[in-house]
């Protein structure tokens, strides 16, 4: 994609004027990078110290400084496409006096590799944005060290059913209009579509700030949504070695994602488990029978995420990694 591309354009203004999340966001409704990376680090039994880390679409970087912030030992780059964005998670960086992070304007579709090797890449919440996530996936694991990892957080397809009826309702009532978005606001409002789902139920101080909430989650330009099929798919041509769904969101909280039915939990944390939904043993023994992949979908049937965590692995990293809760449910990549 290059800087001509429509749908580059149409988000780049959207996030012009509608930065998200807004200035005023708190630092604890930002958190769930952070304990993301927390989680990997308890339960992998590493420490993330004298990494290199790229983050893909920081916006306006509250979560990133958050996590910039805990990991002092880290080097960061964040990058977007929003200049306007990144004016606020620049104030962000000082406002914290954080010294270990860099923003950079950068599209994701552009060569990634100019910017260097990273031992790690995050893109929460960003690749659904692209008018093509197989092609900034690619773009973003070119840049990955031979041992690097990725994380990414998608959309889901099924958990975001009803918000996409809601983002059709008032899409065919702003007819050609599409791009207006002061009039989208007032027609959400006006159907009393502003009550958000987990992740945009951000606190907010003015009305701008709820009108930036209201853009991203029923007005966005562009946005694609997965279920487990869609996910094999988006990293069929990556040039990773494989990955695995890492956790998933509900309406109102996170699960880590197993597939397996009695695993013994390292951290006492919620987490799928597909027994409280088939209760006996001639049902759960044609699961056990399943391939991960049939796994997956299962879970996903039961579950209907609105959001997927996901882990994609180098070869190297496969090979290195002690988190049994992601081995067992790797997806290897043929």
């Amino acid at each position: 994609m290059n800087n001509d591309d429509p749908i580059t354009k149409n988000v780049k203004n959207m996030y012009k004027k509608y930065p998200y999340p807004s200035p005023s966001t708190e630092i604890t409704q930002t958190n769930e990078l952070l304990n993301l990376l927390r989680i990997f680090e308890l339960e992998s039994d590493i420490k993330l110290e004298n990494k290199i880390i790229l983050d893909a679409g920081s916006g306006s970087g509250h979560r990133i400084t958050n996590v910039a912030s805990h990991f002092k030992k880290c080097d960061f780059i964040g990058i977007d496409i929003s200049e306007t964005s990144l004016q606020i998670a620049n104030k962000l960086k000082e406002l914290k006096k954080i010294g270990n992070i860099k923003f950079i304007q950068h599209n994701i579709m552009n060569d990634v590799q100019s910017l260097g090797k990273f031992d790690l890449i995050l893109c929460m919440g960003v690749l659904h944005h692209l008018s093509s996530p197989e092609n900034g996936l690619q773009n973003l694991v070119s840049s990955l060290q031979k041992d690097g990892m990725i994380f990414l957080y998608l959309y889901g397809k099924l958990g975001g059913h009803k918000r996409m009826l809601n983002k059709e309702l008032v899409s065919i009532l702003l007819g050609k209009e599409k791009s207006n978005y002061e009039l989208g606001i007032k027609l959400v409002r006006d159907l009393g579509l502003n009550k958000f789902d987990y992740g945009w139920n951000l606190n907010f101080k003015t009305k701008d700030e709820e009108d930036s909430l209201i853009v991203d989650s029923l007005l966005h330009a562009n946005e694609t949504l997965y279920d487990c099929k869609d996910i094999k798919n988006l990293f069929k041509n990556s040039g990773l070695y494989g990955f695995a769904i890492f956790g998933i969101s509900k309406d109102k909280n996170g699960l880590l994602f197993d597939t397996s039915i009695q695993s013994k939990k390292k951290l006492s944390m919620p987490q799928t488990n597909i027994s409280e939904f088939f209760k006996n043993n001639f049902t759960l023994s044609k699961f056990k029978s399943l391939s991960t992949l049939e796994k997956y979908r299962i879970l996903d049937l039961v579950y209907e995420p609105n959001g997927y965590t996901v882990i994609g692995l180098t070869k190297n990293a496969y090979e290195r990694l002690s988190n049994e809760r992601i081995k067992r449910n790797i997806i290897k990549i043929n």
